[in-house]
């Protein structure tokens, strides 16, 4: 792996992990004083989200970000169509984070409400961190086409 791509996985592990626990913290304002004895995730009521919480939180968005890196591979861009890896990669990090919820006992297992919230907090995180990579990547791909545009005017005329 190249220095920037790197760097720009790490940024994304960041970025999502930021998503994650923006959107856990906001829960925890929301939910935490009724939810605390239900979940670990709340075991600091509405005070914020507790130091194992949040590294577990960082590593699930790590796991996550290495799903998402396999997925578009340059091996499986070219076997898989973009709708059977985006359908792929949302099933093995939903896979991913149902095993953490179970061993990190995040909610109980049987609570179908618990789960139902859980869906619902996932596919909005999955979501807007897909939103604002895809942003970010067109944003990058529209500046190299302008430098490369630039470069061809001043060295190919």
């Amino acid at each position: 792996m190249k220095k920037g791509a790197v760097l720009r996985f790490f940024g994304q592990i960041f970025m999502l992990y930021g998503i994650m626990t923006g959107l856990l913290n906001l829960f925890c304002l929301a939910f935490g004083k009724d939810a605390y004895t239900i979940s670990t995730i709340f075991s600091l009521k509405n005070e914020g989200i507790g130091v194992a919480t949040s590294f577990q939180f960082l590593f699930a968005a790590s796991i996550l970000m290495v799903i998402r890196t396999v997925f578009s591979s340059e091996l499986l861009i070219k076997r898989l169509s973009f709708a059977k890896r985006t359908a792929a990669v949302f099933a093995c990090g939903l896979a991913a984070v149902v095993l953490f919820t179970v061993l990190f006992d995040w909610f109980p297992t049987d609570d179908l409400l618990a789960w139902g919230l859980f869906f619902i907090c996932f596919t909005i995180s999955v979501t807007v961190s897909a939103t604002v990579s895809k942003i970010a990547e067109r944003n990058e791909n529209r500046r190299l086409e302008e430098a490369l545009k630039q470069y061809k005017e001043e060295h190919l005329q």
